[in-house]
């Protein structure tokens, strides 16, 4: 199963009732290529290795005086937050 990272996370923030938005520390070229609301699985590797599957959403979202920056949106039941430095991998749907 080839994976390919898209990027680490640099803040995550809990949407109530929506799901976990994770922030990227840097922009993905992969990720802003990515339409809108495609629904990917992905692989999050936490900085103590832990590794938890999840299933993410591109969103964008806009902060004053900054282009709009695609993010993902953690949307599985029971989404927590995600620590800083957090790498986000795509895992290919088989």
């Amino acid at each position: 199963m080839n994976t390919t990272f898209l990027f680490q996370v640099e803040e995550s923030r809990v949407l109530t009732g929506l799901g976990v938005l994770l922030l990227p520390a840097s922009m993905s070229e992969i990720l802003a290529s990515l339409a809108l609301h495609t629904s990917l699985s992905v692989r999050l590797i936490q900085p103590g290795k832990q590794e938890i599957s999840a299933t993410a959403s591109v969103e964008e979202i806009t902060r004053v005086g900054e282009p709009a920056m695609r993010v993902l949106l953690l949307t599985q039941e029971g989404a927590t937050a995600v620590p800083i430095g957090t790498e986000v991998w795509v895992v290919p749907v088989t």
